[in-house]
Formats: C-alpha cells, sequence, structure tokens
C-alpha cells in the first residue's frame, strides 16, 4: 500500500502556501511505477492529462483515481478535499496557472550527515541509471523495466547530482509505522535548472554509525 498525493507533488509544489504534509492524499494498492497495480493505474493516467494550471491538476488526479477503478463516492470525496485544501484553505483559484519557478528556502537546517550519505547514494544510483541496484534497495520490490520507464520514458529529463543544500530535514519525518522504526524521506531529484518532475520516497535506518536507505517508489 503507498500513501497517494491526489494532486501530482510536482504540479503544485510551486503554489503559495503548499505542503505535501498537508495536501490531501488516499491510500492505494501497490507502487506507482508498476502499471497492474492501483498506485500504478492511478499515476499513469495522471500523466497522461495537462497540468497547466491548478484546475488541470486536479481533475487530471480525479481522473486517475477512477482509472486506478476506485469507487465513484471515493472519487467525489477526494475531488472534495482537494478543493477544500486547494480552494478554501491556500485560497487559490482553478485557473491558478502551473509550471512556474520553484523557490528553495536555503534557510532551512540540514539534515545530519548520515542520512546526507545515505540519501546521496540512492539519488547518485537514480542520476546513473542503476536500475539493478535500485531494485535491491528497494527488496525487489521495485522492477528494473518498471524504474526504467518512469525516469527515462514517463518523465524524462536530464538529472544531475543536487546541491548539498536540499538535503533538509523537510524531507525526512520520523516514521508513524511501529514496525518501521526509522524515518521516512521523501526527496525531489534535479534538474540543472532546479527540482525535477520527480522525487523519491522510502525509509532510512540506523546503522552501526550511519544510516541504510531503502526506496520505496520514485514518482512525479
Amino acid at each position: 500500500m503507498g500513501d497517494h498525493l491526489i494532486v501530482l507533488h510536482s504540479a503544485v509544489r510551486g503554489c503559495p502556501g503548499y505542503s505535501r504534509h498537508d495536501a490531501p492524499s488516499v491510500l492505494l494498492a501497490g507502487v506507482s511505477v508498476a502499471r497492474n497495480c492501483e498506485h500504478g493505474r492511478a499515476v499513469t493516467a495522471q500523466l497522461t492529462r495537462r497540468h497547466e494550471t491548478l484546475g488541470d491538476a486536479l481533475e487530471a488526479g480525479v481522473f486517475g483515481l477512477r482509472a486506478a477503478g476506485l469507487p465513484k463516492g471515493v472519487c467525489r470525496q477526494a475531488r472534495a478535499a482537494c478543493e477544500d485544501y486547494f480552494f478554501s484553505r491556500l485560497g487559490l483559484t482553478p485557473g491558478h496557472e502551473l509550471g512556474g519557478h520553484v523557490e528553495f528556502d536555503e534557510t532551512q537546517e540540514l539534515m545530519p550527515e548520515g542520512m546526507y550519505r545515505a540519501l546521496a547514494r540512492v539519488v547518485d544510483l537514480v542520476v546513473d541509471g542503476e536500475y539493478d541496484e535500485l531494485r535491491e534497495l528497494s527488496g525487489d520490490r521495485l522492477d528494473v523495466e518498471d524504474l526504467c520507464r518512469r525516469v527515462e520514458v514517463d518523465c524524462p529529463e536530464p538529472l544531475v547530482l543536487p546541491p548539498h543544500e536540499i538535503y533538509t530535514v523537510e524531507a525526512i519525518s520520523r516514521s508513524d509505522d511501529p514496525e518501521l522504526p526509522g524515518w521516512a524521506y521523501f526527496l525531489d531529484l534535479w534538474t540543472e535548472n532546479g527540482p525535477a518532475r520527480l522525487h523519491i520516497e522510502g525509509e532510512l535506518e540506523e546503522s552501526g554509525s550511519g544510516f541504510t536507505a531503502t526506496l520505496n517508489d520514485i514518482l512525479p
């Protein structure tokens, strides 16, 4: 099962007041890179729709939930939650244009060095296209073919190693799953012009004097 942000994070992260922690989400079965599960069907469908305005992104999100096979009632509730968050709470409109420059807050506190090294290794593997090693980091949950398609076909853009400054504490959070006592991470990938469309999600766990990272998904 995966926590799916109803509206694509990459589409709306530049919206004033937006926070991925507060944005509406639903729990979907599977991983987004695999097209034969709920999560994969939802994201695959979303990526076929335009995301020029906030209204477009919301429509694409609901379209994805329908493609995943969720009941009409759940889709209606998801739409209502998104309208409440973006339009009522943030004061935005359906015509709000997306795709502008994403501001990066350089004043945020950096994550501990051990976490940084563990996450930087994962990012290195994505940038270098080392999909076999990424599959191993996922515990064989993510297929090489699916990983390659997500990075090179679904959201193709030249990725680069990000600056150290993006590895901030905002990218990590304590896991709320008692069976996963470590940390969850949510980290944007990078291009020469700033944040990429894709981000990585997974867990960090203390290992000796450092941390080890697992990869759960690569999402837009």
